[in-house]
């Protein structure tokens, strides 16, 4: 039996004696390998130097595929403002309900009642549908690549091999700074423009320090 790590992935790709020399496609990654003669002892983990992932103490960049980090976009630290609005809305609303149902009837209260509800009802979907939003796109970074899924029900996928990033940029206004959220945005070295972009993510600049760390520098 032949054992050989696969040059792209690392996963070990076994094969009988009798193909030597032969190509294999890894089962892992697709990638197409080169087997050795029989016996030739595969190249030790250990005289692998050191990678910048292993000094922030994250995954090896070589191996098995990994999960490193998934994230979403932020919500009420993306828009404090717009939330403490709803937040103020929905407290005035239920405050209104509250205060429509004391004492005797009469057409304020009836008033009162029938627009509170209606506030409420309003700001409770417009945060179900705000939460949505943020739950419909997530950012996941391995240490071979990283993956932009958009959509819940019908879904867009966006990848980018860490080997080809070019550049990663981040963009964050004086607001966002301060609640530490903004936008990231990937290109890669086959494509022109930004090729993945995703807004309002929460700590940026440690995603961006992530993917530096599992793509080529210099």
């Amino acid at each position: 039996m032949i054992r050989k790590p696969c040059d792209n992935c690392d996963r070990i790709i076994e094969v009988d004696d009798d193909m030597a020399g032969q190509k294999v496609e890894c089962s892992a990654c697709g990638d197409i390998n080169v087997m050795p003669a029989a016996g030739t002892r595969p190249p030790a983990a250990a005289n692998r130097p050191a990678s910048r992932a292993d000094g922030l103490g994250l995954p090896p960049d070589h191996g098995p595929e990994q999960e490193v980090l998934k994230v979403r976009p932020a919500m009420i630290r993306a828009k404090p403002q717009l939330f403490l609005f709803y937040l103020l809305v929905l407290v005035a609303g239920l405050t209104g309900i509250v205060w429509s149902q004391l004492g005797t009837g009469s057409t304020l209260k009836t008033t009162t009642l029938i627009a509170s509800g209606l506030g409420v009802v309003v700001v409770l979907g417009l945060l179900g549908f705000w939460k949505l939003q943020t739950l419909a796109a997530a950012l996941e970074i391995t240490n071979k690549r990283t993956v932009h899924r958009q959509g819940l029900l019908s879904k867009a996928t966006s990848e980018v091999v860490h080997d080809n990033i070019r550049n990663v940029q981040v963009t964050q206004t004086f607001w966002q700074r301060l609640w530490n959220v903004g936008t990231l945005g990937l290109s890669s070295s086959g494509q022109d423009g930004i090729e993945i972009e995703i807004t309002d993510i929460p700590r940026p600049e440690r995603v961006r320090e992530i993917i530096d760390a599992y793509r080529p520098l210099g």
